[in-house]
């Protein structure tokens, strides 16, 4: 998905550029403020496609995107010294801190849209409200590259969103919402700088204000419970709607209406004046808060009661975590298939897991079958139970969840996580914690059967 609308987006400029005098005039000017932006869309997409393939640590990927933002904000000149407030006030600041602000400003929207790429054509759909904006204050501000190149991109979206909208056939990836969030970003500054060079601070925010909001939520969620910022959960703006009631195709229609709305806002923030301004601000206001106070935010009569379980998940957040890493470390260390039992004991140290059954798969006395094989034969099986909840229990409490141990190229076999503590489902960071020893697994499977060990 990321692939084409990029593609897209370079045939329909390049096109462009030939036929439009305006766009061919922006290109060629001077100053390389298109160039660098195209040039710096295609490595923030490289980034994106080799987290889709490789999964790649958020450190890494964080420190390529500061790179590419940086030599864009730098190719293109898109540092700043002054930031202005409704022509109300202003902030002057060292160049050097203006250049890291265009820098975080870039990255941050990038991993907000990617953050908030949660349901069929939401990501896409937001970002789109979002350069309807930035296209308008563009061509009222006089900014042509703003205007051209916002234009182009909301017409690939379009097209995008044929596909992409429930049920969709084709799907962002990192590669689509890192792209997209990264030329929007991009956009949006050019289109927010003023006269004499000042930045304008407020309209940015306010034509993104829904991903913004999500990903500094989801940020400030994650942290006060003891997890990682980029820790998966199911909390975000539109699983809020969906818990409310709303269906899928429901939800992801009232974010973009809300999305519309700050769009909205936005541009009467970018050129109003006066008492007319002042009214939008507080309807919006007043708007805004009654909607995240519905998703449940801002319940100040819950508040003791949700620290107290706030502060109970991030102490067990922070003892499953340490649990995995542990067990990771662990199976880089194994040797021998009789050695995995141990495993599970560490883990279970950070979960109320009750028993665990292991089936490695075998083919022709080696370890690991084809993914085509459909029903494997099973080699080696490991049983581990916990041995504080030796004796009776009930059934009624149980709780099974099954995962496959798969390599590049085999898969391996299955596990089977038993629970006897009353839940329905696991938990989305549960999930992440299990797959990270699963895949500490496959690896640990992948280096015995070069081995040529018999099973």
């Amino acid at each position: 998905g990321g692939a084409s609308i990029l593609f897209s987006f370079f045939v329909v400029v390049g096109i462009a550029s030939f036929s439009v005098p305006q766009i061919s005039h922006v290109l060629l000017a001077p100053k390389p403020v298109v160039g660098s932006i195209v040039l710096g869309s295609l490595g923030i997409f490289v980034i994106g496609f080799l987290d889709d393939l490789a999964r790649l640590s958020p450190r890494t990927k964080l420190i390529g995107e500061f790179a590419i933002a940086g030599l864009v904000v730098w190719g293109a000149n898109l540092s700043f010294t002054t930031v202005q407030f409704l022509g109300l006030g202003s902030l002057t600041f060292p160049e050097w801190f203006g250049f890291g602000l265009a820098c975080f400003w870039i990255v941050g929207l990038a991993n907000a849209i990617n953050l908030i790429d949660g349901l069929d054509g939401l990501a896409s759909g937001i970002t789109l409200s979002g350069l309807l904006a930035v296209s308008v204050v563009g061509y009222l501000a006089g900014i042509p590259s703003v205007t051209w190149m916002s234009t182009l991109l909301i017409g690939c979206l379009l097209g995008f969103l044929v596909y992409n909208s429930r049920p969709a056939s084709i799907f962002l990836g990192d590669c689509g919402s890192l792209t997209l969030g990264f030329l929007a970003g991009c956009l949006a500054l050019l289109a927010s700088f003023r006269a004499g060079g000042a930045l304008d601070g407020i309209f940015p925010l306010l034509a993104f204000a829904i991903p913004i909001l999500d990903c500094v939520f989801a940020i400030i969620r994650r942290i006060m419970r003891g997890r990682s910022p980029f820790s998966p959960d199911m909390e975000h703006l539109h699983h809020r709607l969906m818990t409310k009631g709303l269906s899928h195709g429901k939800a992801v229609l009232a974010m973009w209406a809300a999305a519309f709305s700050c769009s909205l806002v936005a541009i009467a923030a970018a050129f109003g004046k006066g008492d007319q301004l002042f009214a939008v601000f507080v309807f919006f206001g007043l708007g805004g808060f009654i909607l995240l106070r519905y998703l449940g935010y801002f319940r100040f009569e819950f508040f003791g009661q949700g620290l107290s379980t706030l502060m109970k998940d991030r102490e067990s957040s922070r003892t499953a975590e340490q649990a995995v890493r542990d067990a990771e470390a662990l199976i880089t260390q194994l040797k021998t298939l009789d050695e995995v039992h141990s495993v599970f004991s560490k883990v279970a140290e950070g979960m109320q897991i009750h028993e665990v059954k292991l089936d490695f798969y075998r083919n022709n006395g080696k370890l690991g079958v084809d993914p085509k094989v459909s029903n494997p034969s099973t080699g080696y099986e490991i049983n581990w139970k916990d041995p504080d909840q030796e004796g009776y229990y009930s059934r009624d409490k149980e709780f099974v969840a099954e995962f496959q141990i798969s390599g590049r190229n085999f898969n391996y076999g299955t596990v089977k996580y038993t629970f006897m503590d009353g839940r329905s489902s696991l938990k989305v960071q549960e999930e992440v914690l299990l797959e990270r020893v699963h895949d500490a697994l496959s690896a640990f499977a992948t280096r015995l059967r070069k081995t040529n060990l018999e099973v």
